[in-house]
């Protein structure tokens, strides 16, 4: 008969939320490069573009957190879900999308016994709240949360 873990040998809840968050941004990287180039007008291929920018330096903080606490950095994968349409308003919904992503992710996070990690979670989470609202998300009460 197989005991079940101790609570040290259990799966570590900071790491395993790392992990969704780094993942997270890996894909908000890929999404918003995506939508800089294929976005039909001149502001949005912009908008995209800054926000892929801001991505990609709260990937690299992540990964760098990760590599500080012994933590094996999730890799980006080769590729991830883009939208069928190409209009404007199917980007705007995408972009809109890829940071509610993000949010989701890092909630978790947010609620880590490291310190570090909270403060950054917590900024990811306000940033990516406004950036949804800029490509026309809904204000959620509780940004992060699941709506159900």
């Amino acid at each position: 008969m197989t005991e079940s873990p101790t609570p040290a040998e259990a799966e570590d809840p900071t790491a395993a939320a790392l992990a969704e968050a780094l993942s997270a941004e890996h894909a908000a990287v890929y999404g918003f490069e995506f939508v800089g180039g294929a976005a039909g007008d001149q502001p949005r291929r912009e908008r995209a573009s800054a926000a892929a920018y801001e991505h990609k330096a709260l990937r690299d903080a992540l990964h760098a957190a990760a590599v500080e606490r012994g933590i094996d950095p999730p890799p980006a994968l080769a590729s991830y879900p883009l939208p069928e349409g190409r209009g404007g308003d199917d980007m705007d919904a995408f972009a809109a999308g890829l940071e509610e992503t993000t949010m989701s992710a890092c909630l978790w996070l947010s609620a880590s016994a490291d310190t570090d990690l909270r403060i950054t979670a917590a900024r990811i989470l306000q940033e990516a709240t406004v950036r949804a609202l800029v490509w026309g998300s809904e204000l959620d009460s509780l940004p992060g949360f699941d709506q159900a």
